[in-house]
């Protein structure tokens, strides 16, 4: 073979590899973009699907009737609380079983972070409004969890019935099928990002799921009616109290331990000074706090309870209740009268709550 001849072999032989090797590269671009691309394509077509579904299932949500809904099982629902309440019941014991029965009780609600301030402007034009709030010191809180009905009661006692059972929905006790609450207060102040309220009878620490104003022509101005055992307390109900004092000296040792209290900060009290805590005290009393239990063990006269002067009085009761960081100690006679003996700093909550 010429060496013309071999050159023109090793030259086209070349190429035609260049050429062969190049739209190899072209046709393996070309697949792995129509991969891509159909990658991009599934992907939109999950996301579509997926987008679709979401939308369907929300106008299901929105438009079927209560009793779909239910039937399907329990549904999620986007709530948050928008703040914290700060309260001057630190116990349950204590706390109203109505809302403004005790005007002088006062709470605080700061907004969570993420909630604009702009949402409370207005709120100072009316004197008071509802809170709405989750009753998060329920005993049988835990047993909601389940997500079932298994140990839902359908009856309380009702205390001022002495413990005679009603449907729960003819009462307001915290034990429902689900924990929600309302009260009415009346609002003390509106300042940035935190309301002040005076006559709510709710304990601290409670979750508050939203305020709303109270409207009096609408919410005050309907001609309701309500059983006899729901009417205003007067003498011959079963929860009134004759008459509250304060024991000898006891007013001094109030002073003296409200002093203390300001420069402890886990006490944090929302009465402004010792005068104010004397009010809110004498109005909590006013009514019987007693469980039913501790009411029935006093009528019976078991166990007798040695009073705080050291006598052995079976006629005397002694209970104790913590408000606004203060542990109160008061005798309970036969009479209905109550006689405070004694005030301390609430330490136990100061100990749980630093």
């Amino acid at each position: 073979m010429s060496y013309y001849a071999v050159l023109t072999f090793v030259v086209t032989s070349v190429f035609a590899y260049l050429v062969g090797n190049r739209k190899g590269r072209l046709d393996s671009q070309q697949s792995q973009a129509v991969a891509e691309r159909e990658r991009t394509l599934r992907k939109e077509e999950r996301a579509g699907r997926t987008r679709a579904e979401a939308s369907k299932r929300l106008r299901e949500l929105t438009s079927q009737s209560p009793g779909a809904a239910l039937k399907e099982g329990p549904t999620v629902y986007p709530l948050k609380p928008i703040g914290i309440l700060e309260s001057c019941f630190r116990q349950r014991n204590g706390t109203p079983r109505q809302p403004l029965l005790v005007p002088a009780a006062k709470a605080r609600l700061k907004l969570r972070p993420g909630i604009p301030h702009a949402c409370l402007e207005g709120l100072q034009g009316y004197s008071h409004c509802w809170i709405i709030y989750i009753f998060h010191r329920n005993t049988d809180l835990q047993d909601l969890w389940r997500g079932d009905d298994r140990g839902l009661k359908a009856k309380v006692q009702v205390p001022k019935l002495n413990g005679q059972r009603v449907g729960v929905f003819a009462t307001r006790t915290p034990h429902r099928p689900n924990p929600v609450g309302l009260s009415v207060a009346a609002i003390d102040s509106v300042d940035i990002d935190t309301v002040v309220f005076r006559g709510a009878d709710v304990v601290d620490g409670t979750p508050v799921l939203d305020i709303k104003p109270y409207i009096p022509y609408v919410d005050g101005g309907v001609r309701a009616t309500a059983p006899e055992w729901v009417k205003d307390d007067n003498e011959s109900s079963v929860l009134h109290i004759a008459d509250v004092r304060l024991a000898d000296g006891v007013s001094a040792t109030l002073q003296q331990r409200w002093q203390e209290s300001l420069t402890d900060k886990a006490t944090r009290p929302l009465c402004d000074n010792a005068a104010e805590f004397t009010e809110l005290l004498v109005q909590v009393l006013s009514r019987d706090i007693r469980s039913l239990h501790q009411r029935l063990q006093h009528v019976n006269a078991v166990p007798r309870h040695v009073n705080h002067r050291g006598g052995n009085d079976p006629h005397v009761s002694q209970y104790r209740v913590m408000l606004d960081g203060m542990d109160v100690l008061y005798n309970f006679d036969e009479s209905g009268s109550i006689e405070v003996v004694d005030v301390d700093i609430d330490r136990l909550y100061g100990e749980t709550n630093s």
